[in-house]
């Protein structure tokens, strides 16, 4: 632990405070008071009132940043999480529209499918790094575009809604909603499950399991699992396979708990907001789930500081950016 509390500081101070850089050098430029719109980026993210929306909004972080944090381990560098999550989101609306009827097998199939659908986009760079050689930081931020023009031809053409004016597909049958579990809120089973599931097994996996040896020992190096006889390449795709499955389920969660349909818009930034949690993670998992809570209510708080100030509305795209930028140079030196 001593070897990696440097790493692990720098990365607690680039995720909890380049946010906050990032909203107060927009503020200076765009004429509003720093310290205000700090304000109400917190009000916005962790006043009990907005507590419910926030953990709305860190559930695909957590989802995300789990599968993300297990490829990490083993020096995998999957930045396409962004474009997973609009695949899954996309499969998990048309497979959805087949089962209305099904009630809650609806739902388990439905989420199920978008998982294996992110965990298929995922494989392409798997396949490439662990067969060819070839650099999977830039072929998974490649495939977020092609899944973003595959999404936009999708919600355009063949599956959009012949009822609605937008690029997007019908809505799902009532019976296939993840209804809110609290009265007043959008917290719905996905909210409450995740946690309690994906915190523990983070750690669980991450520190105090053989998987999670096995995917440090492939991070030294394809001599070093040879000789303990693992087989890299095979890893390398299941462990891809794992994290594009996990990020389909965030974007599953979104549709069958948020909009009940596919949007363009639908991730909002997840799959790179769960970058910088999942680096740490593999650092110290135990921080995924107060990490993931805290960029929530940061993306909830900038929109409620955009209805209050004049900020750009791009805020949260800068901020994206940002973190990506300063996150990935820590996980290229570990």
């Amino acid at each position: 632990m001593p070897a990696r509390s440097p790493r692990l500081v720098t990365g607690l101070l680039i995720v909890v405070l380049a946010p906050l850089l990032a909203i107060s050098i927009l503020s200076l430029f765009s004429g509003v008071n720093a310290v205000e719109t700090i304000y109400w980026v917190f009000w916005g993210g962790f006043s009990p009132t907005q507590i419910p929306e926030t953990m709305l909004r860190a559930t695909p972080i957590l989802i995300t940043s789990f599968g993300l944090s297990l490829a990490y381990l083993a020096r995998i560098w999957n930045i396409g999480s962004e474009g997973q999550i609009l695949l899954g989101a996309i499969a998990t609306a048309w497979i959805g529209l087949h089962l209305g009827g099904l009630g809650v097998i609806g739902v388990i199939v439905s989420t199920i499918f978008g998982g294996l659908c992110g965990a298929l986009w995922a494989s392409i760079p798997g396949l490439l790094r662990a067969y060819r050689g070839a650099n999977e930081v830039f072929s998974t931020l490649m495939m977020n575009y092609l899944a973003l023009y595959l999404a936009s031809y999708l919600l355009q053409g063949p599956l959009r809604s012949p009822t609605s004016l937008f690029p997007e597909t019908a809505t799902l049958s009532r019976d296939l909603w993840v209804e809110p579990l609290i009265p007043g809120t959008r917290v719905n089973a996905f909210v409450l499950l995740s946690p309690a599931l994906i915190a523990p097994a983070t750690y669980i996996l991450v520190a105090r399991s053989t998987l999670g040896i096995k995917l440090r020992v492939i991070g030294e190096g394809a001599e070093k699992a040879r000789y303990f006889g693992i087989d890299a390449g095979k890893a390398i795709v299941a462990t891809m396979f794992l994290s594009g499955f996990l990020a389909g389920i965030a974007g599953s969660t979104e549709v069958l708990g948020i909009h009940h349909r596919a949007l363009p818009s639908i991730s909002q930034g997840y799959g790179y907001l769960a970058i910088p949690v999942a680096v740490i993670a593999s650092l110290e998992p135990r921080l995924i789930l107060p990490l993931s809570i805290y960029l929530g209510g940061v993306v909830n708080g900038v929109e409620v500081a955009q209805m209050n100030l004049s900020i750009p509305s791009g805020a949260s795209y800068i901020i994206q950016g940002i973190l990506l930028i300063a996150s990935l140079p820590m996980a290229m030196r570990r």
